[in-house]
């Protein structure tokens, strides 16, 4: 038996005949197609894949009119069906997570509100000693905001806050270290400059032990996870011991909710807070640093099982990577007997992009050093900003994510908001 329905909605009028057995089924989903169908879009916004097939991409689009953070959205291609998570930063821009885009799409999308049942697959965990990022419940990274004291009765001078340790692998291994064995003043992922002069004198905020500079953490702006990714915001300084702050810097990391491996990017922004200029002096090393696993420590008597492996962008490894370009660097070794290791990529808006990097001979550090290259300077008032993106995949990495990451850094998503 079948039954004649009549069904109202403003300026909608539908007259349908539904057979009794489909009826509660069939009802409730004409009700919300026409309900979704007919709920006004926020914002109309072209994407362009631009030729290159998109793989776990954030893309971050400035838009100009007033969102909510509390609330989730989405980006839907209403004639496909296919939709992207899209999160409000602190900015006020849109953060949205391509998990996939074929190479040939070029679409309209509009930006409607997400449900708010939908599960998080990146969340935050705030402890006294810091903020921890975690992947559907396995660690991703932890970043420091209080003091981490040396081990043991090393000097007071080696303590550190505002670094990124632990760094995990999605297996769970432990891929950088802090206060490594030989080289106290190392500090997983950290930024310090080496060689600065400063009203006539040098002073070194990477090297602890020479007394003249440090670095340390300072507030925590933001730690709060949405559906397009985890956001840790925070303020650091670089300090001269004999003159106070001569640089602010800013943190912003951001962990990507990605299927099989990590994902995430920090951005760095130096503001010369100080009333003098700060030159970076050409040099062999400093900037954005990277300490590898104890494992890879010959100096670590304890830990010591193997040494990494280095390989960039232009083919080079451990042996002649050292002063090379690369916009990207891997590297990798065995920990707790599984191969784990990190790619880092350096974006095409950095300074002297690609930048020259520091490969040091024995131990297992790396860094992206521009001063490489030359002498530069921060004036006051003046902000130098430098962006990496990690990847830490689970076993041996894959030269395919690599390859596409790095192209899709080089050459990002276009989009255009539409009137």
């Amino acid at each position: 038996m079948a039954i004649p329905h009549d069904i109202y909605f403003p300026n909608i009028y539908f007259h349908i005949t539904i057979d009794m057995n489909l009826r509660l089924i069939l009802l409730p989903l004409i009700i919300l197609c026409i309900v979704s169908c007919t709920s006004s879009p926020l914002l109309k916004i072209e994407l362009d894949a631009d030729g290159i097939l998109r793989e776990n991409h954030p893309l971050i689009i400035q838009i100009d009119v007033p969102l909510t953070k509390e609330e989730k959205y989405q980006l839907l291609n209403e004639k496909n069906g296919t939709s992207y998570p899209a999160q409000v930063l602190p900015s006020g821009d849109l953060l949205v997570f391509i998990d996939h885009m074929t190479a040939e799409t070029k679409a309209e999308f509009s930006l409607m509100k997400a449900n708010d049942t939908d599960k998080q697959k990146v969340t935050i965990s705030q402890t006294e000693e810091g903020v921890e990022v975690l992947s559907e419940s396995i660690p991703v990274l932890k970043y420091q905001t209080a003091v981490a004291n040396p081990p043991g009765d090393l000097p007071d001078y080696y303590k550190r806050s505002g670094m990124i340790h632990p760094l995990y692998s999605p297996g769970g291994q432990i891929i950088t270290d802090a206060f490594p064995a030989g080289h106290t003043h190392h500090h997983a992922i950290f930024n310090a400059w080496v060689n600065t002069k400063y009203r006539g004198e040098k002073v070194d905020f990477w090297n602890q032990h020479s007394e003249t500079g440090t670095v340390e953490h300072v507030s925590l702006n933001q730690a709060e996870a949405g559906n397009s990714g985890a956001i840790i915001e925070s303020n650091l300084r670089h300090i001269s011991l004999k003159d106070g702050e001569v640089l602010g810097e800013k943190w912003t990391i951001m962990v990507y909710p990605t299927e099989d491996y990590f994902l995430f990017d920090l951005i760095s922004e130096q503001t010369n807070t100080s009333n003098d200029t700060l030159f970076i002096l050409e040099y062999h090393y400093g900037g954005m640093g990277f300490r590898g696993s104890k494992e890879w420590n010959k100096v670590d008597s304890t830990h010591f099982t193997n040494t990494w492996e280095i390989l960039t962008s232009e083919g080079f490894t451990n042996e002649n990577a050292n002063h090379t370009k690369a916009s990207w660097v891997t590297a990798s070794g065995k920990i707790a007997g599984k191969t784990s290791g990190v790619t880092i990529f350096g974006f095409p808006e950095n300074f002297r992009y690609p930048q020259s990097i520091r490969v040091h001979p024995t131990m297992p550090y790396w860094v992206y050093a521009p001063m490489v290259e030359g002498e530069f300077y921060i004036a006051p008032g003046a902000s130098y900003k430098s962006k990496f993106r990690y990847y830490v995949p689970n076993g041996e990495s894959d030269i395919e994510v690599i390859r596409n990451i790095d192209k899709s850094l080089k050459f990002p998503i276009k989009a255009k908001l539409l009137d």
